[in-house]
């Protein structure tokens, strides 16, 4: 568990950083920097759509990690949610959920073996991009805060790195950005927050990248990404390529958000899944069997007793 969380931690934590940055950082025109910080907000808090989010790394040119998240997504629907989660590691360790949300209940079907059915009063789950819903006066007021510091941060961070950003393509419809940056152009201070996090886990010789040793370095970075004509991000995709100790590794994160609007989650008839759970009573945490989900990792969920 602790190898899949370091692999899965170092991709999110680059690729999404990267991803925001590119966001906050502005756009060819003198009001794109407004929009481009009102596109990443909204990502957020969004009433309906579907979308594709998937985060591959690789190490010498072999895959050694993938995650792929599907959502169709209705906030105020009776089926509300359809989301599945695949991937797998190097450890060939493969995962597999199944989620809906429909009728006040969560159906979770864990690779296609075991399902638990909870109600809504005590495990409700939003779509990845509508994580506000259902927050109160006092989150939403932090949320404001820490917005307002990432903007000034990425201001700060990105500098004249700004004017890298070039207008690709565009219509009536939507506008396509993109950046390519070379080692000589990254900031070092994204050079020395790499050292840190690959010194911090050298315990885990074990793992593909640390064949890069402690102090890697990134040797490239690109994004691409496009708005629709409402200022909504409906297309990304970044990489960055790390280097070291002679190896290379590279980390990939897409995303795409389409059927704004639009998107109708489809019903899920229980009495077709396998091995049914229905769970009633008072919360209290504990773990999924691993049968449940497959592979040796321990996962933690609500699970109710009478």
């Amino acid at each position: 568990m602790k190898n899949k969380k370091a692999v899965t931690a170092i991709g999110l934590a680059v690729g999404i950083t990267m991803l925001a940055s590119a966001a906050f950082a502005g756009y060819s025109t003198m009001s794109g920097y407004e929009v481009g910080k009102t596109a990443c907000k909204a990502l957020t808090e969004n009433e309906n759509y579907t979308s594709e989010l998937v985060l591959s790394m690789s190490v010498d040119g072999e895959e050694i990690m993938n995650e792929s998240v599907i959502e169709l997504y209705d906030r105020d629907g009776e089926v509300s949610l359809n989301r599945t989660e695949t991937g797998y590691d190097y450890f060939s360790s493969e995962t597999y959920l199944q989620e809906y949300v429909q009728d006040n209940m969560s159906i979770q079907v864990y690779n296609n073996a075991d399902t638990y059915i909870y109600p809504s009063n005590i495990y409700r789950d939003n779509g990845a991009f509508d994580l506000l819903n259902g927050a109160d006066a006092e989150d939403k007021k932090t949320y404001d805060k820490v917005i307002r510091f990432a903007e000034l941060a990425c201001d700060t961070f990105m500098g004249d790195l700004k004017n890298n950003f070039v207008y690709v393509s565009g219509d009536d419809d939507s506008a396509t950005y993109e950046i390519n940056l070379d080692a000589v152009q990254i900031p070092e201070l994204v050079n020395a927050g790499l050292s840190a996090m690959f010194s911090s886990m050298s315990e885990y010789d074990d793992l593909p990248y640390m064949a890069l040793g402690t102090d890697p370095v990134v040797k490239s970075a690109s994004l691409v990404f496009t708005v629709d004509n409402e200022g909504r991000a409906t297309d990304a995709a970044g990489n960055i390529t790390m280097s070291g100790e002679g190896h290379e590794a590279a980390v990939d994160i897409s995303l795409k958000m389409y059927d704004y609007g639009t998107t109708e989650p489809q019903r899920v008839d229980t009495s077709t899944l396998p091995n049914v759970n229905v769970i009633s009573g008072e919360a209290t945490s504990t773990a999924i069997p691993d049968e449940a989900i497959g592979g040796n990792d321990e996962a933690t969920s609500i699970v109710i007793t009478e």
